[in-house]
């Protein structure tokens, strides 16, 4: 039976000209979160998923075969299950799938009493209680009622708009003001590159991993560019400066671009790193054993004030012989209070009005509240920090994905449309909620990460349906 069912929708669908793509776009569109990979099933294979409503699918083949087909609709939703597992705000779509109505029937019905609604707006009403503004809600349930009073119990009528368990269960939830800005970002899933789809697209290593095994592999935007310039200057002229940004903003591949240049410019600059993994136990004793390894101090006396002074007397003669020092160090935003008063202690090291080291901290936002001037036992060296932030791509994604697809001899403009691209930069907008005082903002996060996983789940969306490239429907499919 299911290798029936399969041949006859795809059969069907192919014969009206409607793409299996199609129909997963419909349903994205329409406020259904089946997955593509369910809904490619059901329609492969007649897998109906466990928690599915028929009459979203039946609605959907309606909206793209139209209304002159329902006999092959019918025909093709025939082993559909019966019951109702979607979400529902009121008993209305429950008792539809009972006596075997569609939304789509009743639409039709309450056009005929004046009331007319789209699919979309019928199905947020049904399954999420979100009413339409323009319409009264009198207006609308008479209109649902004159309809269902044809085929229900004069019982079932009368509790047609009782709120169901899930309708009461969101209501019961209060939902606070948030007392500071609070960012609203579905990040998609990462997944794996297929071979099948470097196979599709004629490519020969994966485009979009961060290995980056050499200078020319690095995508260096122009706000990245002024980031890396910020730290060779402070490194050269004995100041602090915290680097902050985003999981996946591009910080470590920064870091690595600063050695380069740094290495290849400015020969003078030793460049120090404190080899802690758990930069919460970093004590000033490691950071002085940091320095003495750089310096090449073989043996360190025992007592934290000898080290102390043994270490500031070998950077005065490596200062004298016209060399800088700059102390880096990764994952900032872990450091305790304790170890960030250290680092003042390290930044006070100086001959005469040349400071002997620069201190460059690389974290995630947080190491900016960190540094805030109401974190009170640091203020000291708060003050003394300049903060820079890395920013996403922006409109630099199109010169990103280039670069990418170019390290692999391929021309981005056969993988992916410039209408894609758009789509990309849209996708990945977060919406930040100020709370009631204030109107809710937009936050850009295109940075490499998130544009990487992205462009990845297109890719392999692409080779599965044998697309050519990826186009911004594509995009917007995916989830």
């Amino acid at each position: 039976m299911a290798h029936i069912q399969k041949s006859l929708m795809v059969k069907t669908l192919k014969a009206h000209g409607v793409n299996q793509l199609d129909v997963v776009a419909d349903m994205r569109a329409h406020g259904s979160h089946i997955s593509r990979t369910a809904l490619l099933d059901l329609i492969r294979y007649g897998l109906w998923p466990k928690k599915f409503n028929p009459e979203s699918i039946r609605e959907s083949f309606t909206r793209l075969l139209g209304e002159d087909n329902q006999e092959e609709i019918s025909e093709m939703l025939k082993t559909a299950p019966r019951t109702v597992n979607a979400t529902s705000a009121y008993q209305v779509l429950p008792l539809l799938a009972k006596y075997e109505l569609s939304q789509a029937d009743l639409l039709r019905a309450m056009k005929k009493t004046g009331i007319t609604l789209s699919a979309s707006a019928l199905s947020q009403l049904l399954r999420h209680g979100k009413w339409p503004i323009l319409i009264e809600a009198e207006q609308i349930k008479a209109a649902v009622e004159k309809f269902m009073n044809e085929h229900v119990s004069t019982h079932e009528l009368s509790t047609m708009w009782n709120e169901t368990e899930t309708k009461k269960g969101k209501a019961s939830k209060t939902t606070k003001t948030p007392s500071k800005p609070t960012l609203i970002f579905e990040q998609p899933e990462r997944e794996m590159l297929y071979q099948k789809t470097m196979n599709h697209f004629k490519l020969t290593r994966h485009p979009f991993e961060n290995e980056v095994h050499g200078i020319d592999d690095l995508f260096m935007s122009q706000s990245q560019r002024r980031v890396r310039e910020s730290m060779v200057q402070a490194s050269l002229n004995g100041s602090i400066l915290a680097v902050t940004g985003e999981c996946g903003a591009g910080k470590t591949e920064l870091r690595k671009s600063f050695y380069d240049y740094a290495n290849n410019h400015h020969p003078e600059l030793l460049i120090i790193e404190a080899m802690v993994i758990d930069k919460k136990r970093l004590t000033a004793a490691m950071i002085f054993d940091a320095l003495a390894e750089e310096l090449q101090i073989n043996s360190m006396p025992n007592g934290l004030e000898n080290r102390a002074r043994k270490v500031e007397r070998t950077l005065k003669q490596s200062a004298k012989a016209g060399n800088k020092h700059v102390l880096v160090i990764e994952e900032a935003h872990d450091l305790s209070n304790a170890a960030i008063k250290h680092l003042k202690r390290i930044c006070e090291l100086s001959d005469g009005f040349n400071r002997l080291v620069s201190v460059i901290l690389v974290g995630q936002p947080e190491l900016e509240a960190k540094l805030s001037l109401s974190n009170f036992d640091i203020r000291e060296f708060s003050y003394r920090c300049n903060i820079m932030t890395m920013q996403p791509l922006g409109s630099s994604v199109t010169d990103y994905i280039a670069h990418k697809l170019s390290r692999c001899n391929v021309d981005f403009k056969n993988i992916i449309t410039p209408e894609a691209i758009e789509a990309i930069k849209q996708r990945l907008q977060g919406v930040v909620q100020y709370g009631i005082t204030k109107s809710n903002g937009s936050k850009d996060m295109t940075y490499p990460l998130m544009v990487n996983t992205l462009l990845v789940k297109a890719m392999n969306e692409a080779a599965s349906a044998c697309e050519p490239v990826i186009t911004d429907e594509l995009i917007g499919m995916i989830k």
